[in-house]
């Protein structure tokens, strides 16, 4: 295990009172030492992230107007950073080979570790409020089939977001995509009676997730991506990122996997939001760099 791994464990281990990470040992850190997390945040504050956590890596980028999407891959927040971004083809044009040549153009200049996905969180219940059109399940599994064809080849991997078990939500995520990634946030659910997180409720979801790609998917080791996380409670926050952070390193492929914090001032516990403004407390911040230079 490198030194400055070593370093930041330890360092992790202080901060938090608690076993660091899961590896100490040393057939833990042999087994772990391909385990990789790339930590980043949604594209409003990369910079300011960035500067905190200068190992982070990801960045989450939102074309939210439907048919509006860049003509080149988005690389504002930096060369070599890798972008997750969302965007939102109108399904009769995407499914009829409208947008291919937009598309073909924006997929083929992408650089390495960049990745794709169309109308996230597009499930049952349908949180995000999409026009039937999109909110069905034969359409959601069909578009995810037809970018999957479109990115073959290149240097972008496509995949879907969902949020909520996925368990419940197999019927509309196709088989044989490049990752499968999870908006996951806090809420009482994964709390103990003294409102505390409980690791294992956690651990659980994240766990029966990881069980549903599995079989829809179709592979033993599906790359599986958090694609926005947070809590609105900062008192959450180093415990929220540390218990994911486990998870992945125990559970997670054998490719590096990324987890984008997402914050937004208009979205934090007051709000009644899953997130908050960044940045967080300092104590946060803290836990976000050792977590990165960890896992890096």
């Amino acid at each position: 295990m490198p030194r400055y791994r070593r370093l930041a464990i330890h360092a992790l281990a202080s901060l938090l009172a608690a076993p660091a990470l899961l590896f100490i040992s040393d057939s833990h850190a042999h087994a772990a030492s391909h385990e990789k997390i790339a930590w980043g945040i949604n594209r409003r504050y990369w910079d300011s992230f960035k500067s905190k956590v200068p190992l982070a890596k990801a960045v989450r980028v939102y074309y939210d107007t439907v048919n509006d999407f860049p003509s080149t891959w988005p690389q504002r927040a930096g060369k070599g950073v890798w972008v997750t971004l969302s965007i939102r083809p109108r399904p009769s044009d995407l499914l009829s080979g409208k947008l291919d040549k937009r598309l073909k153009t924006l997929i083929n200049s992408a650089p390495p570790n960049s990745d794709l996905a169309v109308w996230h969180e597009n499930y049952p219940g349908n949180p995000l409020d999409y026009p039937h059109s999109v909110n069905n399940a034969h359409t959601a599994v069909a578009m995810q089939k037809y970018m999957q064809r479109l990115v073959k080849g290149s240097n972008v991997r496509f995949g879907v977001i969902i949020s909520g078990p996925a368990m419940q939500e197999m019927k509309w995520i196709a088989r044989g995509l490049d990752w499968y990634g999870v908006d996951l946030f806090d809420n009482k659910r994964y709390w103990n009676r003294d409102r505390t997180l409980n690791k294992q409720k956690l651990w659980t979801r994240m766990t029966n997730n990881l069980i549903a790609f599995k079989r829809v998917s179709g592979e033993s080791h599906p790359l599986i991506q958090l694609d926005e996380t947070n809590t609105p409670w900062d008192k959450h926050r180093r415990n929220w990122f540390r218990l994911i952070s486990q998870w992945f390193a125990t559970h997670n492929n054998q490719q590096p996997a990324r987890i984008i914090t997402y914050w937004n001032p208009k979205a934090g516990h007051a709000a009644g939001g899953l997130s908050g403004p960044w940045p967080p407390s300092p104590q946060v911040v803290n836990i976000l760099r050792l977590l990165s230079q960890a896992f890096s």
